[in-house]
């Protein structure tokens, strides 16, 4: 059950979210900007150009994933008119999560690898799950790629105020979240949502996807979330302090709109995607 951090802590969240690389809020308002079926080209390419190191990546990216064998693009405006709005959009996801998480999570015992493939499957299992659903795949890429940033924030939160800590392999990190600091990464991580001014819907899958079922008048994102962490979990790439707590249930089922047998099938259809893109990044 969720309680209120103290205001110390929540202040301390947000000032931590503040000093995180620009790219996460470029990619937040990239998001918002693509729901407009009038997205100008040039305020696209602006707005990602904000960030030199995110251009930097999102061009190597791009080269990797679209144009191997084929001339390189040199600029994020010939990138955008090969691909189109909609792969870019997941190309500067990708690499914003690689500039975020370049030291990977210490205290949750990710390297930088794994927290990329755990955020990137999350991301392709969410935008998966709601194309089914008949939702916005777009914000559920968003949603599901941006899933770790809470415990990026509450990880620089704990170096700081408990030095060392480190989650063991034998409790589950919601628990061990809630005994260091009274919060835990989701609670964190929608705060943070909040503070970006990301639709409501998002922060609240956010806030409840770990218990989607307490809150189901809020929408399918909590529940479309958990499944999508659900599927990390079966292909291996949860941590042993997350895996325990993805369930597949009935009622999540039901929240989030799909079958299981859709699910299933998911799990082989994002390791075959997640395969591709390292294999092709590599």
């Amino acid at each position: 059950m969720e309680s209120a951090p103290d205001t110390r802590l929540k202040e301390l969240i947000l000032r931590f979210a503040q000093k995180l690389p620009t790219s996460p809020q470029i990619f937040s308002r990239l998001s918002m900007m693509l729901n407009d079926v009038n997205a100008d080209l040039d305020k696209i390419v602006n707005l990602i150009s904000i960030d030199t190191g995110l251009t930097a990546r999102v061009l190597r990216v791009s080269n990797s994933v679209f144009f191997r064998g084929s001339s390189p693009v040199q600029s994020l405006d010939e990138a955008v008119n090969r691909v189109g709005f909609r792969e870019i959009h997941k190309m500067v996801g990708m690499a914003m999560t690689e500039q975020l998480f370049m030291n990977g999570l210490p205290a949750y015992r990710m390297n930088a690898k794994q927290v990329w493939e755990n955020s990137v499957a999350t991301a392709l299992a969410m935008e998966s799950i709601a194309t089914e659903a008949g939702q916005d795949a777009q914000a559920a890429y968003t949603l599901g790629i941006l899933r770790q940033v809470g415990k990026l924030v509450l990880g620089r939160v704990l170096e700081k105020e408990q030095p060392g800590a480190i989650c063991p392999d034998d409790i589950d990190v919601l628990s061990w979240e809630r005994a260091r600091l009274n919060i835990t990464n989701h609670e964190a991580a929608a705060y943070i949502l909040e503070s970006w001014k990301l639709p409501r819907g998002m922060s609240i899958g956010m806030r409840f996807h770990h218990e989607p079922e307490e809150h189901s008048d809020d929408g399918p994102e909590g529940a479309q979330l958990h499944l999508a962490g659900w599927v990390t979990g079966q292909l291996g790439i949860s941590t042993a302090s997350e895996s325990v707590l993805w369930e597949l249930t009935p009622d999540r089922l039901d929240l989030a709109q799909v079958s299981e047998e859709f699910m299933q099938s998911c799990v082989n259809n994002i390791q075959a995607e997640l395969d591709s893109l390292k294999a092709q990044m590599a």
